[in-house]
């Protein structure tokens, strides 16, 4: 039987493994912005060292450059990935000017909100927001409901067991990428 990693993977030995495609989901998030007339599009990034903290922001500079828009470094912020961490950068967001932030996952997108409204700032008529994951006890509950990026879960899994029962034959880096789909709600609205 064969040895797949699924939602990980390991730098030292050749195993298969069934991941996220966190560069093309970060793309996604900025895209939704960007394609509603979004042009000063913050990113909020986690503290913490993973592919998903490199791939998502790799695929949100994509996406700006995709559109001819110079990257802003006033525009990136790290915070820890909790609602807290969300709650802590949202006045640097607010001074940043942006129009439209893509949150590391749902729990900083919800610190946000929080801190955003405590100032006066709502969602989505003064700032559109995005998260990442889908939790939907959070995203889909959120007031607005929370535009967001899902993590597939069930693609992840299916995959990992198709790998294990019929293992793919040509893979860059071992590595089978599953899409990270955008769901959309009622976080974003669009600029003139």
């Amino acid at each position: 039987m064969n040895t797949v990693l699924v939602n990980c993977y390991s730098d030292t030995e050749n195993l298969i493994s069934v991941v996220p495609d966190e560069f093309n989901g970060g793309r996604t998030a900025a895209k939704m912005l960007l394609e509603q007339g979004h042009r000063r599009v913050a990113f909020i990034n986690t503290t913490v060292e993973s592919p998903a903290r490199t791939g998502r922001l790799a695929g949100y500079r994509r996406a700006l450059a995709e559109q001819g828009i110079a990257e802003d470094p006033s525009l990136i912020v790290d915070a820890e990935p909790t609602q807290e961490g969300g709650r802590a950068v949202a006045e640097v967001i607010r001074a940043s000017g942006a129009t439209g932030v893509c949150c590391h996952n749902d729990r900083v997108a919800m610190g946000l909100y929080d801190a955003l409204r405590n100032r006066g700032i709502m969602v989505p008529s003064d700032i559109s927001v995005v998260g990442f994951d889908d939790q939907e006890v959070i995203a889909a509950h959120m007031l607005p409901p929370l535009s967001t990026v899902a993590l597939p879960h069930y693609e992840l899994g299916a995959s990992g067991v198709d790998a294990v029962l019929a293992p793919p034959v040509h893979l860059d880096d071992h590595r089978v990428l599953i899409a990270c789909p955008a769901v959309h709600r009622e976080s974003i609205s669009a600029l003139d």
